[in-house]
């Protein structure tokens, strides 16, 4: 008995947190699968279609209805997000990070945010547009990756005309260096 409670309780502290971590990663993983997907189809074309004709097709191109969804909520409450920063313009403070995003996104994501920033590619409104997404994600260790993916997502569905030395950086796999 007291080897089925420890078993247990370590199954309990150890594995518990980390498959919630595996499907957190699974579930964001698809997630952008679904973004990505819409912005190779629909960046070039120059028009970002309503949520109804993105569930469409994305359904029709073989994306699972709860996978999809949970896309259109995540792209739903950007627009909802949006709208709050509608009017704002520019911005000379400095950010200060909560607790939450030093603690969820790696210290390369905040640098590169604030990189972008800096070189006047992204605006303060846009810069909290990304940090909000981020910080919706199931994941708790945010990468830069993430961060780039996220990046491209929001200007893209903000209808922001991206550069192409942006839109490779954003889409490189390669490890980001701040020069």
């Amino acid at each position: 008995d007291n080897f089925r409670a420890l078993t247990q309780s370590l199954f309990i502290t150890r594995c518990v947190p980390f498959l919630a971590q595996i499907h957190a990663n699974r579930c964001e993983q698809i997630m952008f699968d679904v973004l990505v997907f819409l912005f190779e189809n629909y960046y070039g074309a120059g028009y970002r279609p309503d949520l109804s004709t993105l569930s469409r097709k994305l359904l029709a191109a073989g994306f699972d209805n709860v996978e999809v969804h949970e896309a259109l909520d995540w792209l739903a409450d950007l627009d909802e997000i949006g709208e709050r920063y509608q009017g704002f313009t520019g911005g000379n403070g400095i950010r200060v990070y909560t607790a939450e995003e030093t603690e969820r996104l790696s210290e390369e994501s905040l640098h590169f945010l604030s990189f972008l920033e800096h070189a006047a590619t992204i605006t303060p409104a846009q810069r909290e547009l990304i940090l909000d997404r981020l910080t919706a994600l199931d994941s708790q260790d945010i990468g830069v990756e993430t961060t780039k993916l996220t990046t491209l997502i929001v200007l893209w569905y903000q209808k922001v005309t991206l550069d192409t030395l942006l839109i490779g950086e954003l889409l490189s796999q390669k490890p980001y260096h701040m020069h």
